[in-house]
């Protein structure tokens, strides 16, 4: 039992850490500094491993193992699902994203500020939800067969997910206003229109 609280709280303590450096409100003039971006993807792959190998040290014991066609089933969720998170990559600018952007102008030009959000994207899967990458997060870690150490991962990373759209939203709010305002109105904040009944009757 002992393992498994120390598993959950790491968890916790990971989530925290990510969420707090990823505050632009908190570090103000630190977070846009040429170098941060990559500084922060680093260190959120660095924190991983010791969640990886708690993960490993733990029994796999069944926790949720389902039976023929239920397993072909979540695999196909599974596998939909990444293919929508691989979709949702299109809509973002990932050179940005993992800070390779920030440095070649810092490294060509001496740019040591970099705003990473000038406008409001709303294009590929942000047309059809407003965080993708948490949707397909959710969707990935429950459409699988579990393990008690699976659950406790899903339980805490689910609520984070949660969490962190709700944050997410408040700092986009901030930021972009009104046009962000309507951009929530049009479009599901987590389950994505073309699986969302509320849209539906809404329209």
């Amino acid at each position: 039992m002992g393992h498994y609280l120390i598993f959950a709280a790491y968890i916790v303590f990971y989530c925290l850490v990510h969420s707090l450096l990823a505050d632009p409100f908190i570090l103000r003039d630190i977070y846009d500094k040429w170098w941060y971006r990559a500084f922060y993807v680093v260190q959120s792959v660095i924190l991983l491993f010791p969640m990886i190998f708690f993960y490993f040290k733990l029994p796999n014991t069944h926790f949720f193992n389902p039976a023929s066609p239920v397993k072909e089933i979540l695999l196909v969720v599974f596998i939909s699902a990444l293919m929508f998170g691989l979709y949702a990559a299109k809509s973002y600018d990932n050179m940005s994203f993992f800070g390779i952007k920030q440095i070649k102008k810092y490294l060509d030009s001496g740019v040591e500020h970099f705003e990473s959000h000038k406008e409001l994207t709303s294009h590929g899967a942000l047309k059809y939800v407003r965080h993708p990458y948490y949707f397909t997060g959710l969707v990935l870690l429950w459409s699988r067969p579990l393990f008690i150490k699976d659950l406790i991962l899903n339980v805490v990373f689910s609520f984070y997910f949660i969490l962190g759209s709700i944050n997410e939203e408040r700092k986009l709010k901030i930021i972009f206003g009104e046009q962000y305002r309507t951009y929530a109105e049009n479009v599901p904040m987590l389950l994505p229109k073309f699986l969302n009944p509320l849209y539906w009757l809404k329209k």
